[in-house]
């Protein structure tokens, strides 16, 4: 995953938002597992990122669990094979879905998340959150219980998760 080629959703680079996620998510990554060739942003969970998750969880932008998550994107893989035999059109080029999981995942968790990532590439973007899956798993449904990983699936989400990770002006220096 090369963040600096990756292309936003529209209404981020419309909105000029882009170049700064982009730096904010470049300021902190990590390998996923030791061997792994793939790097992720490592995102710190602030107030407006819980904001946008619990707004997209309740809009219905947001799904969790393993097998659920693949399917979808399987699902959606095949739709966008059959369009662009269609078409000429570069559909599914930009960011439109995004992964975040635990910080708590065995190295088999995370070799999955990589695997994954990689086929679906560029339209989904991974980042590790600096969170235990016991917190995601209340902070997404408001009671106990462990999820290790979601995907916001819809661009309105995604644009949302994502500004979520901007600082506030006044805690940004240029």
């Amino acid at each position: 995953m090369n963040l600096s080629d990756m292309r936003f959703p529209r209404q981020l680079e419309a909105d000029g938002s882009s170049e700064i996620i982009r730096r904010c998510l470049m300021a902190h990554t990590i390998k996923l597992w030791p061997e792994s060739k793939m790097d992720v942003p490592v995102i710190t969970l602030s107030e407006p990122l819980k904001i946008a998750l619990k707004k997209a969880r309740l809009q219905g932008r947001i799904r969790y669990g393993f097998e659920p998550i693949f399917e979808k994107l399987a699902g959606e893989k095949r739709g966008i094979a059959n369009v662009r035999r269609q078409t000429d059109a570069p559909y599914g080029d930009r960011v439109s879905r995004l992964l975040l999981f635990s910080n708590d995942g065995a190295e088999r968790f995370y070799r999955q998340i990589e695997q994954v990532s990689q086929v679906h590439a560029p339209r989904l973007l991974s980042c590790l959150l600096d969170i235990d899956g016991g917190d995601l798993g209340h902070l997404i449904t408001g009671k106990e219980g462990v999820i290790k990983i979601i995907m916001a699936e819809h661009k309105d989400g995604v644009s949302d998760v994502l500004r979520a990770l901007v600082p506030s002006h006044d805690d940004i220096s240029e």
